[in-house]
């Protein structure tokens, strides 16, 4: 058995993804062989980083413009023809072609457009899952020819099929991470003495740049802050070192030890991020978002009880922060309200799908 993945690198967060999904389909079936493939790599290769950064760009500087376009194509409905769409055919033929996939899974709206449109054109029956990468129903994840969605929660499942998807076709399946982050055992809620907070910017690295944030969190003798910068390497110089109680750390693998070990996490709400922080049994506190997916990804975080939105003034965030870490009560309600939602997700859906693959029934896919 062959899965192709297609994904992209907006942010990181639906290659993070794709790449989760392939370490399920190989847990599931150690035999499969699976292919992750970005579109923008494979189809337009001597530009793909240029698109990135511009998107980068766009989000971090001009992120009004950016919901005016995302809220624009919400209203256009479902099976939205991307731009560039006989090129882009093209080159999903040959890809078809030659890596000949029994099943493809999507965590890219812009594959799942392009995909559906293929099989439309060509009448092949690949199967197609889409895996939805934020809390959202957005209409850009909709397409005919889709055979299953992956969402992230039981209220994206009725929206969709509030919007005509059949809802035998939805799982509500979480959004996908690595299983490094399944919490195994009872976490340490102190250490010294002292609770622990994990500060993070996500894909993009946005964190905090305000030095009086820092200052005011080093001040407060009851906590210890690990700072994990990523690819921010002009942050990084700016924080390391210069604070007793802020520990920063640059690019690591082990993202999922720092998470477990934390009472809380604070970060920009990214879909990936989000289901991290639940998988790991930890409650979240979130910068104000400004991108819509985001957005939507508060109130999902709001609506369940597992993290709280903070304030934009550094000093008033900062402060904020100190009263919540003395809240025990606080504390111990998100997160027995996180390890309440974990257990909704369905994670034999990934098995049940690779049996239907398997069996070639053309209806299996409704699951």
């Amino acid at each position: 058995m062959k899965i192709l993945i297609m994904t992209g690198k907006f942010g990181m967060g639906h290659y993070s993804a794709a790449q989760s999904l392939a370490k399920q389909v190989k847990k599931v079936n150690p035999q499969a062989e699976v292919v992750i493939r970005d579109l923008f790599e494979y189809a337009v290769p001597s530009c793909s980083d240029r698109v990135y950064q511009a998107f980068g760009l766009m989000v971090t500087h001009c992120s009004s413009a950016y919901n005016t376009y995302y809220n624009r194509m919400e209203k256009k409905g479902p099976d939205l023809r991307p731009v560039f769409l006989p090129y882009f055919l093209k080159k999903m033929k040959q890809l078809l072609e030659t890596e000949k996939p029994d099943a493809v899974l999507s965590t890219l709206p812009l594959c799942s457009q392009i995909i559906s449109w293929y099989k439309s054109r060509t009448g092949d029956k690949i199967p197609l899952i889409t895996c939805i990468t934020d809390i959202s129903s957005h209409s850009e994840w909709i397409n005919a020819n889709t055979d299953c969605y992956l969402v992230p929660s039981r209220n994206v499942r009725t929206r969709l099929m509030e919007k005509g998807v059949d809802g035998r076709k939805v799982c509500v399946y979480g959004i996908p991470v690595r299983p490094e982050f399944d919490a195994k055992e009872e976490k340490n809620v102190e250490n010294d003495g002292k609770k622990q907070i994990l500060i993070m910017g996500g894909g993009l690295g946005i964190l905090p740049e305000n030095p009086a944030f820092y200052e005011e969190l080093n001040g407060c003798g009851h906590i210890k802050v690990t700072v994990i910068t990523g690819k921010n390497k002009e942050i990084y110089h700016k924080l390391y070192g210069k604070y007793e109680n802020i520990e920063v750390i640059g690019y690591t693998d082990e993202v999922y030890r720092y998470m477990q070990e934390a009472d809380v996490v604070i970060s920009k709400p990214g879909g990936i991020t989000l289901f991290e922080t639940i998988h790991s049994g930890t409650p979240i506190l979130v910068f104000e978002p400004f991108l819509q997916q985001e957005i939507n990804n508060t109130g999902f975080i709001i609506r369940n009880g597992i993290g709280i939105i903070l304030k934009k003034n550094p000093e008033i965030c900062a402060r904020e922060i100190d009263k919540i870490m003395k809240d025990d009560t606080l504390l111990n309600s998100m997160k027995h309200n996180v390890k309440q939602l974990k257990q909704q997700y369905d994670q034999g859906v990934i098995g049940r799908i690779l049996s239907y693959v398997g069996c070639g029934s053309e209806e299996a896919y409704v699951v």
